[in-house]
């Protein structure tokens, strides 16, 4: 089955009709709505097509989830279905921005630009951030496995654990067991050598890429050699002052400027402005 015959995630279209097609793909533990506070500011200008991840919508998709392989395949089926001729831009966070680079690393005629949020394309922890970063995935694998038995106990763990790292209050009061089948399959496929396929392994954007991330946080998901990575690709990355990882809601006029001047360079003649 290719691509274009896969089934498709939940979306919907909001912004100006004709206006150039921005893809947005959020992460854990959200949906569409994440993307709010940008479509409002965005909206006259772009046509913003917002997805919602399976089993992150108000019904459950499949009950095991799904690998990294087919659900690149499921958005990048979506992409041809909304915009079925020429290049869209890309603008994600956490589990999205990590889609975003398989996406664009497997399917680069589709992208013209990107902007990623809190997420690089290259993660090199010291101990004590990789302990960390083990312990809240896999108490998440955790609650995602007792969830496919008992949903809301399941769905009460990981609640808890949204409690712990600082998952805002109106993400949390709606998180189910079920959106965390990522982090097992992203462990499966570490563990499992034969799977390490399904993973980004090396990467290095074919498109220019803006790479936007939170300041003030336990733990930083990218690397120094990232931020290089990022200005080879013609790219820019910035981080937002006092911000922590859902800096979309509570830095949205700086990261709506920064994203509206991104791709109005390209799309609307504006200037790149890079820091105030």
């Amino acid at each position: 089955m290719t691509d274009a015959h896969y089934a498709v995630c939940e979306y919907r279209i909001e912004g100006k009709p004709d206006g150039p097609t921005l893809v947005f793909i959020h992460g854990w533990p959200d949906n569409a709505s994440l993307w709010r506070k940008q479509v409002a500011a965005l909206g006259a200008d772009f046509r913003c097509v917002l997805l919602t991840l399976p089993n992150f919508g108000e019904q459950s998709v499949r009950a095991g989830g799904f690998d990294f392989p087919e659900l690149t395949r499921r958005i990048v089926a979506t992409i041809r279905q909304v915009h079925p001729e020429g290049q869209v831009g890309l603008v994600t966070h956490d589990w999205g921005a990590y889609l975003g680079y398989l996406l664009e690393q497997q399917h680069p005629e589709l992208f013209v630009k990107m902007a990623a949020l809190d997420i690089g394309g290259h993660l090199s922890p010291g101990l004590k951030q990789a302990l960390m970063i083990t312990a809240y995935q896999w108490a998440l694998i955790a609650a995602w496995l007792v969830g496919g038995v008992i949903p809301p106990l399941g769905g009460l763990l990981a609640q808890g654990v949204g409690k712990v790292i600082g998952v805002p209050s109106r993400q949390r009061a709606a998180l189910r067991s079920r959106c965390g089948y990522p982090y097992f399959y992203l462990w499966r496929n570490l563990l499992l050598p034969w799977k390490r396929t399904h993973l980004l392994g090396r990467y290095r954007p074919q498109c220019p890429v803006l790479f936007l991330f939170g300041e003030r946080k336990p733990m930083m998901f990218h690397s120094a050699r990232w931020l290089q990575i990022v200005a080879d690709s013609g790219g820019h990355a910035e981080g937002i002052p006092g911000a922590g990882h859902w800096f979309m809601e509570t830095h949205a006029e700086t990261v709506n400027k920064r994203i509206l001047d991104w791709f109005g360079e390209l799309y609307l003649g504006s200037v790149y402005l890079g820091s105030e």
